[in-house]
């Protein structure tokens, strides 16, 4: 499973206020990030994802755990996409959002 570790990253809510919802259109497809979740320890988020390509769609959450100082981009296992590159590519646009903040 894909996903991308972000080192010095003390705070879920931070990273999560970094990121912006955005849609970009690639080839044969389009790329979606709209609604983001926490829950009640502000330890853990999700990034409602829509991933649109070569006429397939696939809706999924990217999971946002929080390790010590570090905080882990990753797919969340219970919606489970094909890693398609669209795919892939929303998971780094989200970490390049809050690794830029």
């Amino acid at each position: 499973m894909p996903h991308v570790v972000l080192e010095n990253i003390n705070s879920v809510r931070e990273a999560l206020d970094s990121i912006l919802p955005f849609t970009t259109k690639i080839d044969g497809g389009i790329l979606k990030v709209t609604d983001t979740y926490i829950n009640s320890g502000q330890n853990k988020a999700l990034v409602e994802s829509l991933a649109i390509e070569n006429n397939s769609n696939q809706s999924f959450f990217v999971e946002l755990p929080q390790k010590k100082e570090s905080l882990t981009v990753r797919l969340l296992p219970l919606t489970d996409p094909e890693k398609t590159p669209g795919v892939k590519m929303i998971m780094a646009m989200i970490a390049k959002q809050i690794k830029d903040t």
